[in-house]
């Protein structure tokens, strides 16, 4: 019984893991399954980590280690995509910061009312007052309204951040007194801006701006894509097992629909990308983990910043699930990154801000 055991976990489950990590991983297959799959890459990785460990210091044969090291030496792209170990020391003061955050309205609730939380506002503005707010801002799901001096979040921010330009695409909403855009708040001159015209939901937008930055011209594009939607809805009158059931079901049809709707305005974005005369940075909720296909298309044609001087774990998602990267800043490569950081300890929103420094090479 021992035997068997052993033999299914240091030999069946790290083989499975295998198979499952190379499909995900290396054919880089346009399919939204495989998508699906890549959310288990990091639990399948960390479990055989763990078989690793028990099959040197409790089963203590030669053999069992090997499988689940082979599986860990194929999950090597992944785990550098979800693991930095870039160290801060050294860092060259950078020529310019932007942050990118998506502020959910300002409301953690927003699934269920989207009008801002006027202590949330607060608490964001106190935020970026004590922390220092970068020379770029680039917000998603921004929300703005005159009812109050909170809620009239576009004015404060430019006062908090000392920015002098601003662009952003608003759709007015009566019902919710306000409007909701993507927008980009600047320090540095403005040469030109516009929106990126790709979806026609009020909440998924894009725009560009061409700042003039020590005599170099940089364009900054700031966009979400179609959102995952995963939200674990509980039904209390149905058992666990039909809750589990019915949430898989939902959660794979809501990923098929985003899959392709996020590559279809991709192609959009890509379009647009590709006929750009100068260096850029993209600032992006791309609701796509790293293994995805929509990140990967991104990442044949930009660095990485957090790939490239992140440090730690990289999660950005404050809710269910915790263990994905979905927002980013990719950037062309004639450019450095010096630093990067994810502000994980400013909870106001279900994303965190990710903040980098750039330098011209």
């Amino acid at each position: 019984m021992k035997r068997f055991a052993y033999g299914f976990l240091f030999l069946v489950i790290p083989a499975i893991s295998f198979l499952y990590v190379f499909l995900v991983v290396h054919p880089q297959l346009n399919s939204w399954m495989i998508d699906f799959l890549a959310f288990g890459i990091f639990p399948v990785l960390v479990l055989n980590f763990l078989l690793l460990l028990a099959s040197v210091f409790y089963a203590k044969n030669f053999y069992y280690p090997v499988l689940p090291v082979l599986v860990l030496f194929l999950g090597l792209k992944p785990l550098t995509q979800t693991i930095s170990f870039c160290t801060t020391d050294n860092v060259n003061k950078p020529d310019f910061t932007v942050m990118s955050y998506n502020v959910a309205t300002f409301n953690s609730e927003r699934m269920n009312s989207k009008e801002n939380d006027s202590l949330v506002n607060a608490r964001f503005y106190e935020w970026l007052r004590e922390t220092g707010a970068p020379d770029i801002l680039c917000l998603q799901e921004f929300y703005h309204s005159d009812l109050s001096d909170y809620t009239s979040s576009l004015d404060s921010i430019l006062r908090i951040g000392k920015y002098k330009y601003f662009y952003m695409n608003p759709t007015y909403k009566d019902e919710h007194n306000g409007v909701f855009a993507v927008i980009t708040f600047s320090r540095f001159r403005s040469l030109k801006s516009g929106p990126l015209i790709y979806n026609d939901n009020y909440l998924n937008k894009g725009v560009y701006h061409d700042f003039l930055i020590r005599e170099d011209t940089v364009r900054i594009v700031n966009f979400q894509l179609s959102s995952m939607s995963i939200r674990w809805e509980k039904d209390t009158s149905r058992s666990w097992t039909q809750n589990l059931v019915s949430g898989v079901k939902s959660t794979g049809k809501k990923l098929y629909e985003g899959y392709h709707r996020r590559n279809e305005e991709l192609d959009q974005i890509e379009e647009f990308l590709d006929s750009s005369p100068y260096k850029q940075i993209l600032c992006a909720d791309i609701n796509a983990i790293p293994q995805s296909y929509t990140y990967q298309r991104l990442n044949r044609k930009f660095g990485n910043s957090f790939e490239e001087a992140g440090s730690g774990f990289g999660f950005t998602l404050n809710r269910f699930p915790f263990w994905v990267r979905i927002d980013n800043q990719f950037f062309d490569r004639r450019l450095q990154v010096e630093y990067f950081k994810t502000h994980n300890e400013l909870k106001l929103s279900d994303h965190f801000p990710v903040e980098a420094g750039y330098s011209f090479r």
